[in-house]
């Protein structure tokens, strides 16, 4: 039989906090921020110059392909997923952490050194999508890891606050990202062009450097210590979950829905757009951007102890009433050019929308599992909702823009993201106090 919340909680009285478990919080977070720079990263460049260099072209058909090998690296998560859930729940959580921060971190620091399609034509972005691929398989097991190592670390009634931890560092990770594309975007056109845009991508060979002496060392979580103990561990976790818990992976997949649709249409749409359709400086964009992602460290965390407090689905609702609400304003803020109503767009639409929703996540969907089934179950519920509504999302704006002239049918997908997440949320149990 498998632990239940009151076994974990058990499992972890027994084993009290050590400086070493304090590190394994920190370490989880510090790769995390590593490994969504990178990741993000993609997401910027693909908005901003892999459609001229890449595709040869800076018309909307490039930035269609540019947004297309966007969600290639979502569509490869699921595989990420479904491996490294696999040796999380097989072999533990840690070791799934140091091998994708370095297969990360090579395939960012590659796509710096690409050749351009002047240089060798189609074969620029085969090879970009190859290392795009990677990205995502990598980043498949990195969620689910560094907040489960966080999450089976909690004491009882603070799951939320401890999933939000490293869950932070995707705020951290695209506030990075964000600040050296925009120092690098403040370069003439010509040289940001040439080699400009290189710089943030070779960055990543020292980030993971730094990253692997951070998670050295690191201990496995008490609960999945305690598994081994009990002999509970499961020879296929995957189909274990899928014969017994396949409700719980559905779920799983509507709960990031809203999250995925929203934050990648802010994050890479939403800077094409304004760009190309209302002439905003890409530099002003890049900083409201991290300006708003600076707002995120702080708000991921406080949404998620609020959840301990009044619930998850009551907070998650509450974010969900927000974001539907905003979706129209945000774009009326960004067609009135003005700087500082720009930043106002970001601001709201990013720490306060988004991560009322985005904050209790890690521990909501951790709940919803067994523990030796649990890194299985939550790597590939939420990478199959990522590939199917994340890795999407600036494609699809995009192609609504372009087919209807208009931002309606945008603001009108963020809705029905909305809609599928509170159905999955508000259609399970509250797991809070659980």
């Amino acid at each position: 039989m498998s632990l239940s919340p009151v076994a974990e909680s058990a499992a972890m009285s027994q084993h009290p906090k050590s400086p070493n478990q304090r590190r394994t919080m920190v370490a989880s977070t510090v790769g995390t921020v590593m490994e969504w720079y990178d990741f993000n990263l993609y997401g910027l460049a693909s908005a901003l110059v892999f459609g001229p260099l890449f595709f040869g072209s800076d018309s909307t058909g490039a930035t269609l392909a540019s947004f297309a090998t966007f969600a290639v690296g979502f569509a490869a998560r699921p595989i990420g997923g479904v491996v490294f859930g696999h040796i999380g729940d097989r072999i533990g959580r840690k070791y799934v952490l140091l091998v994708t921060m370095f297969v990360m971190g090579l395939a960012t620091a590659l796509v710096g050194v690409l050749p351009t399609h002047a240089t060798i034509g189609v074969w620029a972005p085969i090879l970009l999508i190859v290392l795009r691929i990677a990205q995502g398989v990598a980043v498949g097991g990195e969620f689910a890891g560094a907040t489960l190592l966080t999450v089976e670390n909690a004491p009882p009634g603070r799951r939320g606050l401890y999933g939000a931890i490293p869950a932070m560092g995707t705020g951290a990770g695209f506030v990075l990202a964000s600040a050296v594309f925009g120092l690098v975007s403040l370069l003439p056109d010509d040289a940001f062009l040439d080699w400009g845009w290189r710089l943030p991508f070779l960055l990543s060979f020292a980030l993971v450097v730094f990253g692997a002496w951070a998670r050295r060392g690191i201990e496995e979580t008490p609960v999945f210590a305690e598994m081994e103990e009990q002999g509970e561990k499961v020879r296929f976790p995957l189909l274990h979950t899928l014969r017994t818990q396949p409700g719980a992976v559905i779920r799983t997949m509507g709960i990031t829905v809203s999250g995925f649709v929203w934050g990648y249409l802010i994050q890479a749409f939403t800077l094409a757009y304004a760009t190309s359709e209302l002439d905003i400086p890409k530099s002003t964009l890049l900083w409201a951007v991290a300006l708003a992602a600076t707002l995120e460290i702080g708000a991921i965390p406080l949404w998620g102890h609020v959840s301990d407090r009044i619930g998850r689905r009551r907070m998650v609702g509450i974010g969900l009433v927000a974001t539907a609400a905003f979706a129209f304003p945000f774009f009326a803020l960004l067609e009135t050019r003005s700087t500082p109503l720009i930043f106002l767009a970001y601001v709201i639409a990013m720490p306060i929308c988004k991560d009322m929703v985005f904050g209790p996540q890690a521990a909501l969907v951790a709940e919803q599992f067994d523990a030796k089934v649990r890194f299985s179950g939550v790597s590939t519920g939420r990478e199959i909702g990522g590939a199917l509504f994340g890795g999407t999302a600036p494609f699809i704006g995009t192609a609504l823009f372009a087919a209807t002239g208009s931002v309606t049918p945008v603001a009108l997908y963020v809705l029905a993201g909305c809609a599928l997440t509170f159905v999955a949320v508000f259609t399970g149990r509250e797991t809070a106090r659980g």
